[in-house]
Order: structure tokens, then C-alpha cells, then sequence
């Protein structure tokens, strides 16, 4: 029944999501210059209690597509797919946390901000919620749907406002750096919520969109 609520995706649609997800989902040096480069902004918006910044750091963070690819290759059977897209999601979350630790242990020493209290932006990534489950929830299904519409992937950039995946990973390195397991890992719960929860809702779309097993070609 859903189904016939929205417009029918075209064959030719089908394969140009497939070999875009493919691409966004393939580790390579744009990927990790923007995961450095977010994973930077994200970490001094945090550290300096600025909301603005972390939600310029949302906008630059390329965690959305493997995200994304893991949903779709879990609806088309695509195990190679599903291998690229965790490894280049695993690659970029060390690579965050590393830098956000390193960043946090220099500014330690260095203490061009003072971190005296734990800044209220690092706190609220702390604590999952299921506010944050519904927001997860809702930025899988914007993201996919809008993949698969030509004119809304314009909505991408605000989705990944939403989903907020890089400030988590950010937060754990913050942590660690802290010595504070309790920020590291509530943050780290936080994350995991948020990928699994938009992978399954990303599943969920290409599924109702009409992407099944051995729709590649």
C-alpha cells in the first residue's frame, strides 16, 4: 500500500543509487580529507561549547554514505557492497576518534582552552536518549528517500544535520583524551544507536522503493 503512495523508481534510477552509494561508500582521499577536516571542526566545537560550529562540522562529515550503502546492500544481497561500506564506516570512526583524542590531549597540555568543566555540548552527546532514536530514525528514512528522488538529494546536507554522526565520535575521543569512560562511552552508544538505527531505516526504503535481491544490473 505504501507503495502506491509514492512515484515508481525507474529501472534506470535504481542502477544510478547503486553505482553512486557504491562510489560514496568507497574509501578514498576526498573521504578522509573530510573526515579530518569535520572531525577537527567538530572537536573545537565541542571543546569550545559551540553549537554553530558542531553544526558546521555535520554539514562537511561524509558518514552518511557508508551508512547508507550498508542499508541498501542488506536489501539487494550485495555482500561485497556491505564489506566496502562497513570497512570505509569503521575507517573513518578510528580515524575521528583518533583525531579528536590527539587534538584533546594537545589542548591538554597546551591549554589554549580551558577545560576546567566539561562543556554541556560534550555532556548531551553522553546520554542517548530516544529522542535521539527518533531523530536517527527519521534522518534514515529522509536520507534514503531523498537518494532515490533526483530533485531532493539537495536535502542531504540538512540530514546529515539531524543525524549527527560525526559529534559522537568526536566526544569519544574527548573522553579518552579526558581519561572520563563515562563521556567515552556513552558517546560510543550514541553512535552505534544512531548508525544501526539509520541503516535499518535506510533498508527500509529501498525496500519499499523496490530494490531486491539481485537488482544490480
Amino acid at each position: 500500500m505504501i507503495r502506491r503512495w509514492m512515484q515508481p523508481i525507474t529501472r534506470e534510477r535504481k542502477v544510478e543509487v547503486i553505482e553512486e552509494l557504491d562510489q560514496a561508500s568507497s574509501p578514498g582521499f576526498d573521504y578522509f580529507l573530510l573526515v579530518m577536516l569535520s572531525c577537527s571542526i567538530a572537536t573545537l566545537g565541542l571543546i569550545t561549547d559551540s553549537s554553530a560550529v558542531i553544526i558546521g562540522a555535520m554539514l562537511v562529515a561524509p558518514l552518511m554514505s557508508p551508512i547508507i550503502g550498508v542499508g541498501l546492500a542488506s536489501v539487494t544481497g550485495d555482500s561485497k557492497l556491505l564489506r566496502t561500506a562497513i570497512g570505509t564506516l569503521l575507517l573513518g570512526a578510528v580515524l575521528a576518534v583518533l583525531l579528536s583524542f590527539i587534538m584533546t590531549l594537545i589542548n591538554r597540555f597546551l591549554p589554549f582552552i580551558s577545560l576546567q568543566d566539561i562543556p554541556s555540548e560534550v555532556i548531551a552527546r553522553t546520554r542517548p536518549t530516544p529522542i535521539d532514536l527518533v531523530i536517527a530514525l527519521s534522518g534514515g528514512l529522509a536520507a534514503a528517500y531523498a537518494l532515490t528522488r533526483k530533485n531532493l538529494s539537495a536535502a542531504l546536507p540538512g540530514v546529515a544535520i539531524a543525524t549527527a554522526l560525526m559529534p559522537p565520535l568526536a566526544t569519544i575521543g574527548i573522553g579518552l583524551a579526558l581519561a572520563r569512560w563515562d563521556i567515552a562511552g556513552g558517546s560510543s552508544l550514541l553512535f552505534l544507536t544512531n548508525a544501526i538505527t539509520i541503516a535499518f531505516a535506510a533498508a527500509l526504503v529501498f525496500f519499499i522503493r523496490g530494490f531486491t535481491v539481485g537488482r544490480r544490473k
